[in-house]
């Protein structure tokens, strides 16, 4: 099997023909190909339209959760039942175009990469009929994510990808929402796999609507950040902690120095209090910071046992 491509669907009943026959054009040229559509308990006609499609078409496999589990969970899913060598990851609702999986696969064969990222952020790519307040939070939620993976990455949360599957088998995925695609990029970096963007148009949601939840998914980024970067979160916090107890210090000097200064003050403990919990958390982030370079070993030894299971089988 050459090419994998993965669709994750949560009611998308609109799009589920569409988009199948879309795909499956632009695949007609990869040679040997099969789509995995992953149902994740959709509560309107999609699982049944997917089944339809399937009678008719061979290359559909059809997937199911009995339940709403996350786009994570429907994309880790469909990577265990994944066989082709190169496998591309898509959204249901075409907000970015299947001729996009051709190009995605061969910047990762000609440049002999191992993960290629679609991006509309990168010098190139476009958006198109984006509401404004998504748009201005996706691109920072990228930025601030993206400064936390230490490699110039334009879009690190976007779907459109296409992976060597044994990127993917050399890693343990945990997340089940839409964390997973920075986390997948957060371990095969650390990891040592080539990773390239090219530049892509996305573009807004034409049929049925849009399943993401802005505010769950904002916070998750904010944690995957933190995780990363502890010190983007203890720095910040311990720094400003310190700084509140040395302004404190200097207007308490000044009111020594102009004798107004009154021993009993509650402010002298306020500064002491700021100054020793500012200087313990900035400590609680260098140590956090250590355990997260750990990391890396960490993913490494994953790495060569998942493989190395793979060869025992």
């Amino acid at each position: 099997m050459e090419v994998s491509v993965i669709i994750p669907m949560y009611n998308e009943e609109d799009n589920v023909f569409i988009t199948l026959n879309e795909v499956k054009k632009v695949l007609k040229t990869c040679g040997n190909y099969q789509i995995i559509a992953v149902d994740d308990g959709s509560n309107d006609r999609t699982l049944e339209l997917l089944k339809d499609y399937a009678r008719e078409n061979p290359e559909l496999v059809v997937l199911e959760h009995p339940v709403n589990m996350g786009m994570g969970k429907a994309l880790r899913t469909g990577f265990e039942k994944a066989e082709g060598d190169v496998i591309v990851t898509l959204d249901a609702d075409l907000s970015y175009e299947p001729q996009y999986i051709t190009k995605l696969i061969n910047a990762l064969h000609q440049q002999h990469l191992d993960i290629v990222i679609g991006s509309q952020y990168m010098e190139g790519g476009e958006t198109e009929d984006i509401p404004f307040i998504r748009l201005f939070v996706s691109k920072m939620a990228n930025k601030i994510v993206g400064y936390a993976l230490d490699r110039n990455i334009s879009t690190v949360t976007g779907i459109l990808r296409a992976y060597r599957k044994e990127v993917l088998d050399s890693m343990e995925i945990e997340s089940t929402g839409t964390e997973i695609n920075p986390e997948i990029l957060s371990k095969a970096i650390a990891i040592g796999f080539e990773v390239k963007e090219i530049p892509v148009k996305l573009k807004g949601r034409e049929l049925g609507e849009s399943k993401v939840q802005f505010r769950a998914t904002t916070i998750s980024h904010l944690l995957f950040t933190f995780y990363e970067k502890p010190m983007m979160l203890f720095g910040v916090i311990g720094l400003l902690m310190c700084l509140i107890g040395i302004i404190s210090a200097v207007y308490l000097f000044y009111q020594y120095l102009v004798g107004t200064l009154d021993p009993n003050r509650p402010l002298m403990l306020f500064m002491v209090l700021m100054i020793i919990a500012g200087i313990q958390i900035l400590i609680f982030g260098f140590v956090a910071t250590q355990i997260s370079l750990l990391k890396r070993e960490i993913y490494i030894i994953q790495k060569e046992n998942k493989l190395l299971n793979k060869k025992l089988k």
